[in-house]
């Protein structure tokens, strides 16, 4: 048995999965424990798998993660192979010595040797044969482990019949999602410099920073020096990570490695994968001679795949808060873990995009290296955007959301013949239904968001829970009785991605318009099929929320409207500034590519906000200058580590309780461990979350801002063991917190 092996344990009553992080002999561990504790030992049933796992760099990593985000090892290794590869796993008992003398066995193994000899293979399952021994599970895999022992038996396993699956297979001709050659392209200088710079750390020593922040415009050509890195590590027998913000942005980037890379195993690597899927890549990863290198493609959960010899790590957006899972546990940043597995593995970890973090950029001015990308392919001007004032729009405009310059600019693309694409980052029909009888706004019951009208479903929907009323409008009226005061006067108010594409097809009525956003991306493949469909000009409109904004290549776009900033700008959450600055570059960049030159028109009520003019100006410097101040003012990242604290419980009153008592605690670790009189440690709250109530839980947190690592090493890891324990309340602790809501 060794390091990184995946085991049987017994636990209780039950046989559970285990996992071997390290080895010692018994006798240290008898020593390292109170003797007057009574303490009673229990062997591992056998191996689950015939070989490690896991490999010593990535139990390395692991650690780290346990220790940097507060969790346990376990929950880091359980998130980074699927269950269902336990649950298909074949073991198969081999009798290796057919000619024995039975004597030299006790009664147990000559039942075990006897079922074998009668099998035609002499060879059994563990399940057969457990089940035939009648003994309890610890004595028989004791049995087994004795055999093993005396080489008569032998113990395999493998993926149960039928579950195989042809992963790296092409996607067929008519999927494709934009034409793109299988050659590698000729960089351009800035290019070639920035290549050269990241190919040149892979001969460096290990103490040599390999994270490098690749700053590029739109359309500048970052995934070409990607794509070139990767042909390096695997030109030299290494693996490859490539990772992408969306599981809907992986097929086109699929495509682009699968026509540079066709003989190359790619590994897809995300929660959508169906069982048979998922067990085709681990065949593939587990079967892979060290000579071969792979390449795992995937969203933030493939910075945890557990595969050897990695020679390049690329994440693509690196801004994407997606990257930062603050739903369940293991709460990690892909970016942080990404950092740490490139020094253990000693590899370059090269981070793209257009519009960086401004706390990533700060700590790569300080830490790594920045390569920029000032222009695009073959020197493609950077569209003109223009910022219209909707004060000066909404008189002449009353009953539309289309401002006259986007509708005039919209309706000569369309005699053109070009494409356009219109954000409004706003799903469902509309935002809320209000009562006019008694002012009431329609809540969800679980949770205290408005419900959002969905025309097409004839529902009210809650997009956090999936609560939902059904049948609320009859021949045009709404007939939802109000919880209020029972009148049906209800009225929808606030514009969704639905009233929007109503009015585009009103407007422009021979244009094919369609539209896209997260209720539409819940089938498979329906993000290739939408995506086609638009690059091969089925549509003239592409109407849809933030998705819009990432990874569309067509150079017939020519035409951006940005329907209402303003909405982004609203949330009580100190990235939101940066959110809505790189939402609105992101999206800008799809317009224009080589001969057709794009326009962006972004309204707005907030003409004067100092975020317009450093997009219009395409100026992330300007941005970022702005930004750092107030980050620095006002004690947020990258000044400070923020973590937050979440408390959930049906019951208010006990969450709220529970609260005050761990913020008096957490001040008892401030006096203990910071500088009396400094700014070490700050704690906010405890306050409601900006969603109060989700799943019918209420919800409080406290924020703690800390500007000491070692500080916040130290706090934590003293902290977590001795908070009190409240049964009715859950507990949640977000490092690095992106997430303020």
């Amino acid at each position: 048995m060794k390091k990184g092996s995946a085991v049987h344990i017994p636990f209780g009553r039950q046989e559970l999965n285990g996992y071997v992080i390290g080895i010692t002999n018994e006798d240290a561990v008898k020593q390292s424990i109170d003797p007057t504790k009574k303490i009673t030992y229990k062997s591992i049933y056998g191996l689950t798998y015939k070989k490690p796992i896991w490999d010593e760099n990535f139990l390395k990593l692991a650690e780290w993660i346990s220790k940097y985000y507060q969790t346990n090892t376990g929950t880091i290794l359980a998130a980074s192979v699927s269950s269902d590869i336990f649950d298909h796993l074949l073991h198969e008992v081999e009798l290796l010595k057919p000619d024995i003398n039975m004597n030299d066995f006790n009664r147990e193994q000559r039942f075990i040797l006897e079922k074998l000899m009668q099998g035609k293979k002499q060879s059994l399952s563990y399940k057969y044969l457990f089940q035939k021994s009648k003994i309890n599970k610890h004595k028989f895999y004791q049995v087994l482990n004795q055999l093993k022992a005396k080489n008569v038996i032998a113990i395999k396993t493998k993926l149960k019949t039928g579950a195989s699956w042809k992963h790296n297979k092409q996607l067929p001709q008519s999927r494709i999602l934009s034409q793109t050659t299988n050659q590698p392209i000729t960089l351009n200088k800035e290019q070639k410099l920035a290549y050269e710079t990241i190919k040149s750390s892979t001969d460096t020593s290990q103490n040599k920073t390999k994270t490098f922040l690749l700053h590029g415009v739109t359309g500048s050509g970052k995934t070409e020096i990607y794509l070139n890195l990767i042909n390096d590590a695997l030109q030299a027998g290494k693996s490859a990570i490539y990772l992408v913000p969306e599981i809907y942005l992986i097929p086109q980037t699929l495509q682009r490695l699968q026509m540079r890379f066709p003989n190359t195993n790619i590994i897809l690597w995300h929660s959508h994968l169906t069982k048979n899927e998922r067990l085709a890549n681990w065949e593939i990863i587990q079967n892979k001679e060290n000579k071969e290198g792979i390449i795992i493609l995937g969203a933030r959960s493939a910075i945890l795949a557990p595969i050897s010899n990695t020679g390049i790590i690329v994440i693509d957006e690196f801004h994407e808060n997606t990257y930062k899972q603050s739903g369940q546990a293991p709460r990690y940043d892909a970016i942080m873990v990404a950092k740490e597995r490139s020094k253990i593995e000693n590899c370059p970890l090269v981070l793209g995009s257009a519009t960086p973090a401004v706390a990533d950029y700060y700590l790569c001015l300080n830490e790594h290296h920045i390569l920029k990308l000032t222009k695009r392919i073959e020197d493609v001007p950077m569209p003109k955007i223009h910022i219209i004032d909707l004060k000066n729009e909404y008189p002449k405009t009353r009953n539309s959301n289309l401002g006259n310059e986007l509708k005039a600019n919209i309706e000569e693309a369309l005699n053109r013949k070009e494409q356009i694409i219109l954000l409004l980052n706003r799903r469902g029909y509309s935002s809320h239904l209000f009562c006019m009888a008694c002012d009431y706004t329609l809540f969800c019951k679980n949770c205290s968001v408005p419900m959002v009208y969905h025309k097409n479903l004839n529902q009210v929907i809650c997009h956090h829970c999936g609560n939902y009323i059904s049948e609320i409008i009859n021949q045009n009226t709404i007939t939802l009785k109000c919880p209020e005061c029972k009148s049906q006067h209800f009225k929808y108010f606030g514009l969704g991605t639905q009233q929007l594409e109503e009015e585009v097809k009103r407007t422009f009525t021979s244009a094919k318009v369609i539209r896209v956003d997260s209720d539409q991306l819940r089938r498979k493949d329906e993000y290739i099929t939408l995506w086609q469909e638009f690059a091969n000009h089925k549509a003239d409109i592409l109407i849809g929320t933030q998705v819009v904004a990432k990874g569309l290549d067509i150079p017939n776009i020519t035409v951006v409207g940005v329907i209402l900033a303003d909405s982004m700008l609203n949330f009580p959450d100190y990235i939101s500034y940066e959110r809505t600055y790189q939402l609105l570059t992101q999206v800008a960049g799809r317009a224009g590519r080589k001969d057709k030159p794009g326009k962006v028109f972004i309204q707005t009520y907030k003409t004067d906000e100092p975020l317009f003019q450093f997009v219009k100006n395409h100026d992330y410097e300007g941005f970022y200058d702005f930004e750092i101040k107030h980050r620095k003012e006002f004690l947020y990242p990258p000044f400070t580590k923020i973590i937050r604290i979440i408390f959930q419980s049906i019951d208010e009153k006990e969450c709220l309780l529970y609260a005050n008592k761990i913020l008096t605690k957490l001040l008892e670790f401030k006096t203990q461990y910071s500088t009396p009189n400094s700014n070490e440690v700050q704690f906010l709250g405890p306050a409601p979350c900006f969603f109060s109530k989700l799943h019918n839980k209420h919800r409080y947190h406290i924020l703690c801002k800390i500007n000491n690592d070692n500080l916040k090493k130290l706090m934590f890891t003293n902290m977590i063991n001795q908070l009190p324990k409240n049964v009715k309340v859950e507990i949640i602790i977000d490092i690095d917190s992106v997430n303020l809501l």
